[in-house]
């Protein structure tokens, strides 16, 4: 029976961290062209399936294609839900992720906190972000991170305002038979990015540094993230590793730990490429 969303997390931190067998987590996807499209991920179906499997007492909820969260697990007794929203790269051939700075969110901003249906009624309710790097032969899961979604946007009314975004301009072209889609594609940061050596190649949790040390977790901190805002309010983030064996280590403290993202300017396009053919 679980009495808040953070005593779930822990769980399903504690199970995934114990299936690591030699730093890796075996996993069967299945062959791309079996998978349909892009929207189809077999790995998100191998998460659903990991959590029904080990945790019975909870509601295990897929949300399917193009849906946020992904999963929605709900403790059967007492009625606590939470969110997993599931983010997967795959590496390249160099070892690397796939992505970098950044990392594409589609239409729906991350966040802490996510919206969904419970019969009738809209409800708001906490939400975690599970990121996994694949191997390059998708095998295995090299790198494993459960976060609160808060760490990479807190604004909930950022979130609401992004859903509703999308429209469709219809009558376009010289017979008026087209249509254009406006959608908006948010990139924000890629915690998978392998030049985070607090994240790369580990298998940790990211909570908020007061629901860490309520849940008893301090002597598994590694490192103490400052998440500064553009207001300049700090909130402090824990990284937990249930691989710590020294106990007495202090946390490494990290701050700016996407700050090469903020650095970023933006380019005016003014021309487009073509085809070109030699005279």
């Amino acid at each position: 029976m679980y009495h808040n969303e953070h005593e779930i997390v822990k769980d399903v931190y504690n199970h995934f961290f114990g299936k690591i067998k030699d730093s890796v987590i075996p996993i069967n996807l299945l062959a791309p062209s079996l998978v349909g499209t892009v929207q189809d991920d077999p790995f998100d179906t191998y998460i659903a399936l990991e959590l029904e499997k080990a945790f019975p007492s909870l509601e295990i909820y897929s949300s399917g294609k193009l849906t946020t969260p992904d999963v929605v697990l709900r403790d059967r007794q007492t009625g606590v839900i939470v969110g997993l929203e599931i983010k997967k790269l795959i590496q390249k051939k160099n070892g690397s992720d796939s992505r970098g700075l950044t990392m594409d969110y589609n239409s729906c901003l991350p966040c802490g906190t996510a919206l969904i249906k419970v019969g009738k009624a809209t409800v708001d309710i906490p939400c975690y972000y599970l990121y996994a790097l694949l191997s390059n032969d998708s095998t295995s899961i090299v790198t494993f991170i459960l976060m609160h979604g808060d760490f990479i946007n807190y604004d909930f009314n950022l979130h609401k305002q992004a859903k509703i975004l999308n429209q469709t301009e219809y009558n376009h072209g010289p017979y008026g038979e087209g249509s254009v889609r406006h959608r908006a594609m948010y990139t924000y940061p890629n915690p998978l990015n392998y030049k985070l050596k607090c994240f790369h190649m580990r298998k940790v949790l990211v909570a908020k540094k007061l629901d860490c040390e309520n849940l008893g977790l301090d002597e598994f901190v590694t490192h103490s993230v400052s998440r500064v805002d553009i207001y300049d309010n700090d909130f402090l983030y824990s990284i937990v590793d249930f691989s710590k064996t020294d106990k007495a280590e202090n946390p490494k403290q990290v701050s700016d730990i996407f700050d090469a993202c903020k650095k970023r300017v933006a380019k005016k396009r003014t021309k487009s490429f073509m085809p070109t053919l030699e005279e």
